[in-house]
């Protein structure tokens, strides 16, 4: 039965996201500062800061060197920021579990419409996990 349990779950997972005014990462410690639904704009386009928070669940004996890809997207699935931001995650083989944590600060990020956005990550250039957000016209 434990290996059946085994096969389905997924050997890293996002065990955490959060859209935040700032995030920092401190030796694998994640420190949010205020959590955010959505963006409430007066005008758009309009230029928003905010921080991303990611923290990785990685399973036992999972290894090797990840490429890890953050895009914003629009409804329509095109990019608002490009290039999109990538990274490398070197996972050491472990016989336990572990956390790998992620802090991004984005700055002057130019919106263009209101409506929901999608914060879209991959892994190794394979779609991996995709987080909504909304852009709102204040007044609308």
């Amino acid at each position: 039965m434990e290996e059946n349990v085994a096969k389905k779950t997924k050997p890293i997972k996002v065990e955490l996201f959060a859209l935040c005014e700032g995030a920092f990462n401190h030796a694998g410690n994640l420190t949010i500062v205020n959590t955010i639904d959505d963006f409430i704009v007066k005008n758009l386009p309009d230029r928003i800061s905010f921080g991303l928070a990611f923290k990785f669940f990685v399973q036992p004996h999972v290894q090797g060197e990840k490429e890890l890809s953050v895009s914003i997207k629009d409804s329509a699935g095109n990019d608002i920021i490009a290039p999109i931001i990538k990274a490398r995650m070197c996972i050491a083989d472990s016989e336990k579990e572990s956390h790998i944590a992620l802090a991004i600060n984005m700055q002057n990020v130019l919106f263009f419409n209101a409506g929901k956005h999608y914060v879209h990550l991959g892994i190794d250039g394979e779609r991996f996990d995709d987080f909504s957000f909304e852009v709102i016209k204040h007044g609308e």
